[in-house]
């Protein structure tokens, strides 16, 4: 008397089969804070570069010819990530606590409307 293993062969057969195709576990890339400034500086000049890449030979054949996009579309793709960059950094420095306060520039008066007891009351 032959033993059927129909189902549990359909199940190895799919089980091998998903195996095959399953998506690796990657480890995370630990983040490192980049100070402002510099990431800054990065986001822009991500895609358009400064004067003396852009004056070499390569650079001026592609400004005319746009292998790598126009200089226009290099210098929208650098706005919106700085425009990005700048509310994200917004959003963290309200989301740290109290709002950051500097006292006012000097100048030749005594007191100043944020000083003044009679402006806060109105």
């Amino acid at each position: 008397m032959p033993i059927k293993f129909t189902k549990l062969s359909k199940i190895l057969v799919i089980a091998t089969i998903a195996s095959m195709f399953s998506i690796e576990a990657k480890a995370e890339k630990i983040v490192e804070e980049v100070p402002l400034d510099e990431a800054f500086e990065a986001a822009y000049f991500t895609k358009g570069k400064n004067a003396f890449k852009q004056s070499t030979i390569w650079g001026q054949v592609n400004t005319i010819v746009g292998f790598t996009g126009f200089p226009e579309q290099h210098i929208a793709t650098d706005a919106k990530k700085v425009d990005q960059l700048y509310r994200l950094s917004l959003e963290r420095q309200a989301s740290l606590g109290e709002p950051l306060r500097t006292r006012d520039l000097e100048n030749p008066y005594s007191t100043s409307l944020r000083e003044n007891p009679d402006y806060l009351s109105q």
